[in-house]
């Protein structure tokens, strides 16, 4: 059992700040890692320690600095960001405080479908960068969410991309 001087214990909570029930560690967010405890500092099941772009993190340090959700800089994070961000706003409980709307995160459907017709274009003109690849995967995801295409014609379109 590791035991902690009061100096080294207070070192360690300064690293955490509290997010509704849980705690975040700081130093890892602002490394784009995103580290969430019970204030026991016990893990928590579906949020893991995980990789996040440069977005989430501004994101959760808006929220922190503000009390308020940027819902327009939510709108482009991926997907799986966005459900990231949805499991810790709805299992930390301060969805009902912040009145946390997922709907306005999803981004424009006129916007999405401009951002594939470019990304279709890229690709068309020969651009085979793993970026352009990875994000029109993102885009025919927001597409499946909107209901512009079915899931098997998303699936399709990534298979003939690869």
């Amino acid at each position: 059992m590791v035991k902690f001087t009061e100096s080294k214990l207070k070192l360690e909570l300064m690293k955490y700040k509290e997010f509704g029930k849980f705690i975040i560690n700081m130093q890892l967010l602002q490394s784009n890692v995103l580290l969430v405890k019970y204030k026991s500092y016990a893990p928590i099941p579906g949020l893991k320690r995980t990789n996040i772009s440069n977005d989430l993190k501004l994101m959760i340090n808006y929220l922190f600095d503000t009390g308020e959700i940027d819902y327009q800089s939510g709108q482009k994070l991926t997907s799986n960001e966005k459900d990231i961000f949805n499991k810790l706003i709805v299992k930390s409980g301060l969805n009902l405080q912040l009145k946390f709307d997922m709907l306005k995160m999803e981004e424009d459907e006129s916007d999405v479908i401009n951002e594939f017709n470019i990304l279709k274009g890229e690709i068309l003109a020969g651009n085979d960068n793993p970026k352009i690849k990875k994000d029109i995967k993102d885009v025919l995801q927001k597409l499946v969410r909107l209901n512009k295409i079915s899931q098997l014609n998303a699936e399709q379109i990534i298979i003939d991309l690869e």
